[in-house]
């Protein structure tokens, strides 16, 4: 039986001692990359593949546009039992669908290639949005995933003592072959750090006027500058494309999100206004306006 859903962020108990760093994060090289594919595969061998063999310490990619075959994914839920803030619904399936929006963290899990993903996507004459569970996910037609490869920082599964949890948490370690000049950083927020004011204060670190954004997660309610407010408070997110700032524009993190009613939510977030509700995984490059973009590392 599943705990009450919380009415207030005072409801909302997490089990452990909190962390003494709430906003933990390591500096990073994130170049831009391209993975071709031409054949049916289950996605996490096409991704680790293409990690191996271009010394990637993890990536953070855009699945939009992909086609999967048929596949399982959970939605956000209240707790099944007395200690954690939340859990996972039951288990869905879909048949197969092309993703509309996707965002995938890939990081190591007991030492093997795992992926956070989640995904919004049309199916059945309805709209879903949910986190899909990545050992059965499998390519289903040809195409391209594109996002950025990093060296320098993982993401590395473990246990979180605060959440009870098992996720990822930023690790740095040390370039494969050379050395890089970071340009960007990795971060896995603590519960209740407000998303946006989190990404500006960690943007300071990158000494950049114009950065982007990337990355998913799970909010605590949200307010919009554009939209209607996100009431229910246990949700999950990706951050839409063009999340960031410039020197001539304010920081801007649009979202999808759903919540418990499986309600769907879009909007631009309010700064002080979406907490976050167990962790956000984000990656913040910073961009220079002189600059040419890289030429990305393809497959």
């Amino acid at each position: 039986m599943r705990r009450p859903p919380p009415r207030t962020l005072v409801d909302i108990r997490h089990p452990g001692p909190p962390a003494v760093n709430r906003l933990p994060y390591a500096r990073c090289r994130a170049e831009p990359l391209e993975i071709d594919f031409t054949v049916e595969a289950p996605l996490l061998d096409v991704l680790g593949r293409f990690a191996e063999r271009h010394e990637l310490t993890s990536a953070v990619l855009d699945l939009s546009g992909l086609t999967l075959g048929a596949f399982d994914f959970v939605m956000p839920a209240c707790a099944i039992d007395d200690r954690h803030a939340a859990w996972y619904s039951d288990t869905h399936s879909s048949r197969g669908a092309t993703l509309e929006t996707a965002v995938a963290i890939l990081g190591r899990k007991d030492g093997d290639w795992f992926a956070h993903i989640h995904a919004y996507w049309h199916e059945g004459g309805r709209e879903h949005l949910g986190h899909l569970l990545p050992h059965t996910l499998r390519i289903a037609q040809a195409g391209a995933i594109r996002g950025y490869g990093l060296q320098g920082a993982a993401f590395v599964a473990s246990l979180d003592p605060e959440t009870e949890f098992t996720l990822f948490r930023v690790h740095q370690t040390e370039p494969h072959s050379r050395p890089i000049k970071n340009n960007a950083l990795i971060t896995t927020l603590a519960p209740f750090a407000d998303l946006t004011n989190s990404i500006r204060e960690l943007a300071l670190l990158l000494d950049a006027s114009t950065y982007e954004v990337h990355g998913l997660g799970s909010l605590a309610g949200a307010a919009f500058r554009d939209a209607d407010a996100m009431t229910g408070l246990i949700s999950e997110i990706l951050l839409s494309p063009n999340a960031g700032a410039t020197a001539n524009q304010e920081l801007c993190v649009p979202i999808r999100a759903i919540d418990l009613d499986c309600e769907l939510h879009e909007g631009i977030l309010t700064a002080g206004g979406a907490p976050t509700l167990v962790t956000c995984e984000l990656l913040i490059r910073a961009r220079s306006t002189h600059e040419d973009e890289p030429r990305p590392v393809t497959d």
